[in-house]
C-alpha cells in the first residue's frame, strides 16, 4: 500500500464526517472528500507528518467547501442523514450540534466530533486562535441554552 493510500484509508472517514456535517448531503460530502484528496496530492502533500497532514486535509476540505459551496454550503439546518449520524459514534451531539447557528457548526463540528483542538481548528478554518475560543465558547453557551429550554418545555 502506498503512502497515499494509507492516508486516505485513515482520513476518509473523519474526513466524510466533516464534509457531512457542513454540506448535509451525502453525494455532496463524497464529492468533498475526493476532491479534497486530489487538491490535497496534486500540491504534495504525501511527505507531511502525521499531524501535518491531518491539518492540510482538513483545512484543504474545509476550504473547498467555501469555494464550492460558499460560506453556508447548503441548508445547515437540514437532518443529518441518520446512517451517518449512526456510523459516527457520536449521534447524540449530531442533533444539538446541527441546532447552532451556522457560523459556529464547522468549529464546533472539528471540536466535538473530530476532537480537533483549537490551535488545529485555527488552522484548519484559517481564523485567529482566539476567534475559535469565542467560538467554541458561544456555541457551549447556545448548547446550554438548548438544554435548559427543553428542560422547562
Amino acid at each position: 500500500m502506498t503512502q497515499f493510500e494509507q492516508i486516505v484509508d485513515v482520513y476518509n472517514g473523519p474526513l466524510y464526517k466533516f464534509a457531512l456535517s457542513l454540506v448535509r448531503d451525502m453525494d455532496r460530502a463524497v464529492d468533498l472528500v475526493t476532491r479534497t484528496f486530489v487538491i490535497w496530492s496534486r500540491r504534495g502533500g504525501e511527505g507531511l507528518v502525521h499531524k501535518n497532514v491531518n491539518t492540510g486535509l482538513f483545512s484543504a476540505l474545509y476550504r473547498e467547501h467555501l469555494g464550492r459551496f460558499g460560506s453556508h454550503g447548503g441548508n445547515l439546518r437540514t437532518a443529518m442523514p441518520s446512517t451517518a449520524a449512526a456510523s459516527n459514534g457520536h449521534g447524540d451531539l449530531v442533533e444539538p450540534l446541527s441546532s447552532l447557528s451556522p457560523d459556529l457548526l464547522p468549529t464546533m463540528t472539528l471540536f466535538y466530533l473530530q476532537h480537533h483542538d483549537y490551535r488545529e481548528i485555527a488552522a484548519i478554518l484559517d481564523l485567529p486562535i482566539g476567534t475559535i475560543m469565542s467560538q467554541i465558547s458561544s456555541g457551549k453557551e447556545q448548547l446550554r441554552s438548548r438544554d435548559r429550554e427543553e428542560s422547562n418545555g
